[in-house]
């Protein structure tokens, strides 16, 4: 069967995004970017602590501890990069990250790569320019954007970013899930329950966007069907 390797931003957004699809192919890979425990930082962020934390540090662990239960629920594996969240203010270069990424992607057997569309969210769109770069290298490999949980609900934003890619790379038209939301993919995001609870928090826009249909952009190669 066909594996996926799955760039993720942070310790949710391949499940939120490609639950279904990571379901459908067991024993794929999410190498999430931002995976990093803080060293240097001792307060707690706003965001931290309506998700139930007490410090970045119970922050990271937590939500990594969540990510495997996710994982394992959609028979994928996890790989986390050292890289920090940019609410702890270590910043990352765009080039370092593309270094792990290309990596990783030589050491983690797949057919297909998938990396965000990187919307609104500076890690997103860090994580979305560090990933481009490798498709240009000429790896035996399919290569598909995905839609940024949440962020794709922003009017106007995956337009702006396809007519972007659309200039420097041949983008076959979305794929879109029609086969509706799987079980296994409902129980992977309830996994999240820290992320589901900072979701849910007044003036955020809560988790439904997850449980609905998953669309992907093939990069530099014809359609094809995946699910």
């Amino acid at each position: 069967m066909e594996k996926l390797l799955v760039i993720s931003p942070h310790l949710d957004d391949a499940v939120f995004a490609c639950g279904d699809l990571l379901a459908a192919h067991p024993g794929s890979t999410v190498i999430t970017v931002f995976a990093g425990v803080p060293e240097h930082f001792s307060g707690l962020t706003e965001w931290d602590a309506v998700c139930g934390f007490v410090s970045g540090r119970d922050a990271v662990l937590g939500r990594r501890r969540e990510d495997e239960t996710a994982l394992t629920v959609l028979g994928a594996h996890a790989r986390w990069l050292p890289f920090c969240d940019a609410q702890y203010g270590e910043p990352a270069r765009r080039l370092d990250i593309t270094r792990a990424l290309r990596r990783a992607v030589k050491e983690v057997p797949c057919d297909t790569v998938l990396l965000p569309l990187g919307l609104f969210h500076s890690d997103h769109e860090i994580t979305h320019h560090a990933s481009l770069a490798l498709p240009r290298e000429g790896l035996p490999l399919r290569w598909m954007c995905y839609e940024d949980t949440f962020y794709r609900c922003i009017p106007g934003l995956v337009q702006q970013r396809v007519a972007r890619l659309s200039r420097g790379h041949r983008l076959s038209a979305p794929l879109v899930n029609t086969k509706g939301l799987t079980s296994a993919k409902r129980q992977a995001v309830y996994c999240y329950a820290s992320q589901l609870r900072g979701l849910s928090s007044a003036g955020r826009p809560g988790h439904l966007d997850a449980l609905t249909a998953e669309r992907y952009w093939p990069l530099g190669v014809e359609e094809e069907t995946l699910l």
